[in-house]
């Protein structure tokens, strides 16, 4: 099995990353390469015994647990973490930025205790049985997981911007031209827009903006935006993740907690037109979150209500976007051609997440990443559907993708070990995807 070939001399885009996370996670502790708990929490201990510069805060993140390939197969419990981290806070987010495991020091800074109601799109798991049932968990899901995770106090101006710096430049040594932060905060803009007054913004830059900021966005845009750094539009979450059993899907999965049996549906097909119109009145596009083949429906339906007028053009300069398409039915394959959406999609995923679609989903596999259905529907590689890494919720590398795409299957796996292989691209078209095309 060859492995997919870059050509450096074409200007690549990554279509889907997250900058702020990207400059805070080059600094915090990945257990993206922990084998077990056992070693999982190890690292974490190691990492509270380092000594701290001056001045930092008291409080512990770690990312890219992924504890679905752990020999366990499960998170650590919030006591197996206390006994590893003691009364610091710790909070450990999974690779997909959807659930987090937070020890009794965190959860009781967020005043998260037996009588805390679920927040508004989110789970806080609690303890089933035993002395201890319906104490949380220390698992925490969506919403729950956001709310516990932002309780890190940020760094100041200059840290934040030397992050930034660091993130830009990670990406453009990996040979990308060009990038979307796909939540950028009000404050990436003005500071993107520093570093290009200063000679240190090495690529162009799109944003795409929380839809309940984009007005305030809108409004502040005029004061940092040039030819190299745009608003493109608004963002908004449909469902959750696939890891998580929160991605909402059509068909049930196959192990899951019987209230997340479907997953979990964040926003109706009327609400993603609201937010659509919203945007593009603005003169903006939109970016929807959907993973699973039930929120991917949702998205189709709402855009499918937009009022003629404002109907999307689907093109790269005034886009509607799904991004993700993880699981997508095969009768929708044909809607985003038809309603002029974009695909910003992920294949590198598939690496990572071969095992956990085989436990979940062993009955739509088929229905996977299905990126040659969507080719052959009327989507143009590098114009109506885009490649990205999701950064760093997964390294950057363009050649996960290429690898995903070409072979669906992980370097040194059997070809039978492949998902869905009659959806595989070749070289060329999944590197197109990649590229910065001119509009035909």
């Amino acid at each position: 099995m060859h492995a997919p070939q870059l050509a450096h001399s074409v200007p690549l885009r990554e279509a889907h990353g997250h900058l702020p996370w990207l400059g805070k996670a080059l600094d915090m502790l990945s257990l993206h390469e922990a084998v077990d708990i056992t070693d999982a929490l190890d690292r974490l201990s190691a990492r509270l015994r380092t000594p701290r510069p001056a001045g930092s805060p008291a409080f512990l993140q770690a990312h890219s647990a992924r504890p679905e390939a752990w020999a366990e197969g499960r998170w650590f419990t919030r006591r197996e973490l206390d006994r590893a981290t003691g009364d610091v806070p710790v909070v450990v987010m999974s690779f997909d930025h959807h659930s987090v495991v937070a020890n009794s020091a965190a959860l009781a800074l967020a005043s998260i205790d037996r009588t805390t109601p679920d927040p508004p799109g989110g789970i806080i798991e609690r303890i089933a049985s035993g002395p201890h049932a319906g104490e949380p968990s220390g698992l925490l899901l969506e919403s729950a997981a956001q709310r516990v995770w932002s309780l890190a106090p940020e760094p100041d101006e200059s840290l934040r911007t030397e992050q930034i710096a660091r993130a830009l430049a990670h990406l453009a040594s990996l040979g990308f031209v060009e990038m979307h932060d796909l939540l950028s905060p009000v404050w990436l803009g003005p500071t993107l827009a520093q570093l290009d007054r200063a000679g240190r913004l090495p690529l162009r830059v799109g944003l795409f903006a929380p839809v309940d900021e984009i007005e305030r966005h809108a409004a502040d845009r005029r004061s940092w935006e040039n030819p190299r750094l745009r608003l493109l539009g608004g963002k908004i979450f449909t469902d959750g993740t696939l890891n998580s059993r929160t991605a909402w899907v059509l068909e049930p999965y196959a192990h899951a907690p019987p209230d997340l049996l479907h997953g979990k549906a964040l926003m109706t097909p009327d609400q993603i037109k609201a937010a659509a119109e919203r945007c593009l009145r603005l003169s903006l596009g939109l970016a929807m979150h959907a993973i699973g083949d039930g929120a991917v429906r949702a998205c189709l339906d709402g855009v499918a209500q937009i009022s003629g007028s404002l109907r999307p053009r689907g093109s790269a300069s005034l886009p509607i976007r799904i991004e993700h398409c993880e699981l997508i039915d095969a009768a929708d394959i044909p809607r985003f051609a038809e309603l002029g959406v974009i695909a910003s999609v992920q294949p590198c995923h598939l690496l990572a997440d071969i095992e956990a679609l085989r436990r979940a989903l062993p009955h739509r596999l088929h229905r996977v990443m299905p990126w040659r259905d969507l080719i052959r529907s009327g989507l143009k590689p590098g114009r109506t559907l885009l490649f990205g890494s999701d950064v760093p919720v997964v390294r950057a590398d363009p050649a996960d993708s290429l690898q995903a795409a070409v072979h669906r299957r992980r370097p040194g796996m059997s070809a039978d070990e492949a998902i869905a292989p009659e959806q595989a691209l070749d070289d060329a078209t999944a590197l197109r995807c990649f590229q910065i095309l001119e509009e035909a």
